[in-house]
């Protein structure tokens, strides 16, 4: 199914509700790695998260990005960036922004996520269950536990072809917000993470918040070398049984220009990596 894009952009999106809450029990304890990769390949395939088919149901705070063609990868950045290719996407639904800390909390008390080890960021101890930063990015969550999440919510990780169209648009942007890098769209080269609605100057085309910069965010693919060379051309989707390798995009905070390429494959990581500046966001299937 296909959607007038022109309609869909002028929904307006509320701003995610993060009124004070009663004091949360204490946190599920951290579950083991092994556990966490248990559960997460033990939940349905992505091709089976909840479908949407009509607009007036898409989710709060999430983009639909309609069915189109780009060129995936660069010819001229990383070897694992070649060969540029064509792919071609249906229709799909992404969040508008990261995952925050609140959202996940939520994921934690339910007992339907486990809780990350680290609760600090890069500078702020206790980032984690601090209320100043319920609206900023979740962060030092595995593979495994940010697509828990994803699936508790009735969504997946988004695919890497979806992610980099999301965030270049169709026109290829090597940046979100177009060809030439300006810092002071991103959260780029800076201190520590900040909240998941801010920089509205480096949207992306289709108004996704910090597709560079802020944090690294993980995408459902399994990392394959070659995977660019001998990707399918519709809707593709790296999958290896055995293959623990993932990927990240996006860059952060800690990084600056290169790093923050739409193109950027910057992180080839075990699935059991977690990092102060990792974390990710959730898609959606549409209903063909």
């Amino acid at each position: 199914m296909h959607y007038d894009f022109l309609k869909i952009r002028n929904v307006e999106f509320e701003a995610i509700s993060l009124a004070p809450t009663a004091t949360p029990e204490p946190a599920a304890t951290p579950t083991s790695t092994s556990t966490v990769e248990a559960i997460s390949d033990t939940l349905p395939q992505a091709t089976s998260a909840a479908l949407v088919s009509e607009p007036e149901s898409i989710p709060e705070n999430m983009i639909l990005i309609p069915a189109g063609t780009f060129m995936m990868g660069s010819a001229t950045g990383e070897a694992n960036e070649a060969p540029e290719h064509e792919v071609f996407l249906d229709d799909f639904l992404i969040d508008q922004y990261e995952v925050s800390n609140a959202q996940y909390r939520e994921c934690v008390e339910a007992s339907g996520c486990t809780q990350t080890i680290n609760p600090d960021s890069y500078t702020r101890p206790d980032y984690r269950d601090d209320p100043a930063y319920a609206n900023y990015p979740m962060v030092g969550v595995t593979w495994d536990q940010a697509n828990v999440y994803c699936r508790w919510t009735g969504k997946r990780l988004p695919t890497e072809a979806e992610w980099e169209y999301a965030a270049s648009g169709p026109e290829n942007f090597t940046w979100p917000w177009g060809n030439t890098f300006e810092p002071e769209r991103s959260a780029a080269a800076e201190s520590d993470t900040e909240a998941v609605d801010s920089y509205p100057e480096g949207v992306s085309p289709f108004g996704l918040y910090n597709m560079a910069g802020n944090v690294n965010e993980w995408v459902q693919d399994v990392f394959i070398e070659d995977f660019y060379a001998n990707s399918p051309a519709e809707n593709p989707l790296g999958s290896e049984n055995g293959n623990p390798n993932r990927i990240f995009r996006g860059g952060s905070f800690d990084n600056i220009d290169g790093a923050l390429y739409t193109t950027s494959r910057r992180y080839v990581k075990n699935r059991a990596f977690s990092d102060v500046d990792v974390g990710f966001r959730c898609a959606m299937d549409v209903d063909p």
